[in-house]
């Protein structure tokens, strides 16, 4: 699995306190400029394509998917 893009727009302070509420648990490692994650959250996005690279242009997130 790899990551599709960074999603820094559209994320509102309900949404963060729910992150903010699991990541200790999901946290698996950290060095100085990333901190790893187990991948099991999932995120409704909206998007305008994809770049040459194979990640998303301009992500905008919207909500959680479960």
């Amino acid at each position: 699995m790899r990551p599709a893009g960074i999603i820094e727009l559209g994320v509102k302070p309900i949404h963060k306190k729910a992150f903010y509420g699991v990541k200790d648990s999901i946290v698996t490692n950290e060095d100085k400029n990333n901190v790893y994650s187990q991948p099991v959250l999932r995120a409704k996005v909206k998007t305008r394509n994809w770049t040459k690279a194979g990640l998303l242009r301009s992500p905008v997130f919207v909500e959680f998917a479960v």
